[in-house]
């Protein structure tokens, strides 16, 4: 099997459109899986009311919810309960013991009345004057009355002495006992009066009485009524209590255990209360709750769901979309497993090892191999995740100045990063970015009032300057790994295969040197026309020193290595000689491939002459068969995918022609390029890529303006020796 790209063997088969997403949730799960062991909390082997060997410090912050139930059920046992106040209450009771004085009145009155009746009727009648209506038959009557219109209570409330003595009180003694309970009894129902405090009002309002002005004969009736009239004149309010009671708990601010918090001292025995705060905080078991290990799924979903929409927003094609989204994925993960190696060597207690983590790495590589755009969006992600991975460090007091120092030296990079095509450029960005984390470290340690000029200070430093400038120093290790792994294309990879030594360079020059020319030729046409368009030119260059390698296999059966006028296509039909040319695209880049060259290079060897017609084999096969199909003698393709591809579509056809062209003037020149581009629109060889009208203007002006410089007029000048005219070349 021959050797791939990744990439280029997940897109082959079938089943192409499953391999990339299935890797991409592949790098998710094992993200999700290395920030698990990132984040989960220290676990210690203690047991109850043992001596703890070391201090303990809590991971993170977290509520402890007994303590906080503990702390609302105290809150809702001090609110008092809710009673309301009933006016109406004392209103009524005052009314109750006016209408019992106005029925005693109404008694005697009835009475007298009836007595005064049965005397009259007894003087007409000559006879003796009935007994007067005794003191029991009144009290009949008033209790007959005071259950029929006030209160059947009252009847048994109150006992019939009380009854009696009123009924033989004068009219005199009645107002006064009755006006001292009503003022009594105005005055106490106005206060608050409950179950609980009823028995002391009662007496209260009794030893009132017993001091008023009343007559002593009628004390103990009036306390006895008063005793009866007073009572409870707020009941409970259930609703509000609740309402109050629920507000106070709410009030309650959650009881934390704090980040950094000692849960236990060196040295301190582990009592019940210390051994329930290490299992909340699962210290002991290393596990975390579940809602956490959710809470992490659920983060970095999201972060590959904004890795995806950002993609999508750039309108990439569907391939270089996803080889970009694996490409950032993949770096990320090694930003968590070189944040792992960092936890590791923070558990052998190395002071402020964390500044020793290579921040500007990942930065450094999403630019080189992706975009400016993606350095910033993965420094985003790496200070985001390591805000998570330091917070659970329950013995560093700098877990915040960190990531803050992850963010500035990540910024660092990005900014100092300019010229990365030399490995000697990114080295010195790198020494650079060391000296800023440097700064940086320092400034920190200010903010935060430790030590400066201390022995922790200066290892700190040297931390942060290897951390600095040992990111480009990985980075240069990686990013060919990733050139090679996933195909993808950076400047010094351009660069390198630019060199005139390479090894397919030389074969190009050594079997097929007009090819070579042709090719450098070309380069020149078509890196000019890039500048002016703003298309990749470096790509557009090295391209082209690569696009006809494919002729390397036949170098004689191409014009521009035939030597001595021997054309060995005078010997071959049509048909053969449409087999040879037409295989060179193909040849090419298959040869690329062997090679393991980088997939926009092996691009533009398959796509420079699109699906174009071979118009000279075609036209010579039609002679002796009209009934020939177009299509046999058209390139296999594909057409150009991108604008780069393009130019070199029409840069590689203008040269050959200009340089067939016996003698080109400006006029056949300008001729020559316009009607090649003419041909490649009509022939529709720019619909799947993405070069405007005015993109294509501006490379047939590039093209003309280039050309005639190089095919400039010659001219005459006297030959110095023997005074006659000859013909010479100016050389300018």
């Amino acid at each position: 099997m021959q050797k791939r790209h990744v990439t280029e063997w997940l897109q082959s088969g079938k089943k192409k459109r499953f391999y990339l997403p299935l890797l991409f949730i592949a790098i998710i799960v094992l993200s999700y899986f290395l920030l698990i062991q990132l984040t989960k909390p220290e676990s210690y082997n203690v047991q109850l009311f043992s001596v703890a060997e070391k201090t303990i410090r809590s991971p993170q912050t977290v509520e402890d919810t007994k303590k906080t139930e503990e702390e609302q059920q105290k809150a809702m046992d001090a609110v008092p309960d809710v009673y309301t106040h009933n006016r109406e209450t004392g209103q009524n009771r005052i009314a109750l013991v006016e209408s019992l004085f106005d029925y005693v009145n109404e008694v005697n009155q009835e009475a007298s009345e009836k007595d005064k009746q049965n005397k009259e009727k007894a003087e007409k009648e000559n006879k003796s004057a009935p007994a007067a209506t005794t003191t029991d038959e009144k009290v009949k009557m008033l209790k007959s009355k005071l259950s029929d219109n006030v209160s059947e209570k009252m009847t048994t409330g109150l006992s019939d002495n009380v009854f009696r003595t009123l009924l033989e009180a004068s009219s005199d003694d009645l107002e006064t006992i009755e006006k001292s309970i009503v003022d009594e009894l105005t005055k106490v129902m106005d206060e608050s009066i409950r179950d609980d405090n009823l028995n002391s009002v009662k007496v209260e309002a009794r030893d009132d009485i017993e001091l008023s002005s009343m007559p002593s004969a009628y004390k103990d009736v009036a306390k006895a009524i008063i005793s009866y009239a007073i009572i409870p004149n707020e009941t409970y309010n259930e609703k509000q209590t609740e309402e109050r009671k629920k507000e106070a708990a709410q009030a309650v601010s959650p009881v934390k255990i704090l980040q950094g918090q000692v849960i236990v001292q060196e040295g301190q025995i582990v009592d019940r209360e210390t051994y329930r705060q290490l299992k909340l905080l699962h210290l002991l078991d290393q596990k975390m709750p579940v809602k956490q290990y959710l809470g992490y799924g659920l983060f970095i979903l999201a972060l590959a769901g904004l890795l995806y929409f950002f993609t999508k927003k750039q309108n990439y094609p569907k391939k270089k979309a996803q080889q970009k989204v694996l490409i950032f994925s993949s770096i990320y993960l090694i930003m968590l497993l070189i944040l792992w190696v960092i936890r590791i060597l923070e558990a052998a207690d190395l002071n402020n090892i964390a500044f020793l983590f290579p921040a500007a790495l990942a930065p450094m590589m999403t630019k080189i191999l992706l975009n400016e755009k993606y350095a910033f969006l993965s420094l985003i992600y790496v200070t985001v995740t390591s805000l998570f991975v330091f917070q659970s460090d329950s013995t560093s007091a700098i877990n915040l100045l960190v990531s803050v120092f992850i963010l500035l030296s990540g910024l660092a990079s990005i900014a100092m990063l300019k010229d990365y095509s030399k490995r000697s450029a990114i080295l010195q960005s790198g020494l650079w970015v060391g000296l800023f984390n440097i700064l940086f470290i320092t400034f920190l340690l200010m903010i935060n009032n430790s030590t400066i000029l201390s022995s922790t200070y200066l290892l700190s430093i040297l931390y942060g300057f290897i951390g600095g400038f040992g990111s480009f120093v990985i980075g240069i290790g990686l990013i060919p790994l990733f050139e090679t792994v996933f195909g993808v294309l950076t400047t010094s990879r351009l660069v390198e295969l630019a060199n005139p030594n390479h090894p397919l360079l030389k074969k190009i020059l050594m079997k097929a040197p007009g090819t070579y020319h042709h090719s450098m030729m070309v380069a020149n046409l078509a890196e000019a026309c890039a500048d002016q368009i703003g298309a990749n030119s470096l790509l557009v260059r090295v391209g082209c020193f690569y696009h006809d390698i494919g002729k390397t296999l036949r170098p004689p059966y191409f014009v521009e290595n035939q030597l001595q006028g021997i054309n060995p296509h005078d010997r071959l039909t049509p048909k053969q000689s449409r087999d040879i040319i037409l295989a060179h695209t193909t040849d090419g880049a298959e040869i690329l491939k062997e090679n393991h060259m980088p997939q926009p290079i092996i691009d533009i060897a398959a796509q420079h002459h699109g699906t174009t017609l071979l118009k000279y084999f075609y036209y010579k096969e039609k002679e002796t068969n009209p009934e020939v199909a177009e299509t046999e003698f058209r390139y296999p393709g594909p057409k150009p995918q991108t604008t780069e591809a393009a130019i070199i579509n029409i840069a590689d056809s203008v040269e050959a022609a200009v340089r067939a062209c016996a003698e080109p003037t400006k006029e056949k020149i300008q001729t020559i390029i316009d009607g090649i581009i003419q041909d490649r629109l009509l022939d529709r060889q720019f619909s799947e890529c993405k070069i405007t009208l005015a993109e294509i203007e501006v490379i047939r002006k590039t093209l003309n303006t280039t050309l005639n410089g190089i095919y400039h007029q010659r001219i005459q000048y006297p030959d110095d020796q023997k005074g006659d005219k000859k013909n010479g070349l100016a050389r300018n």
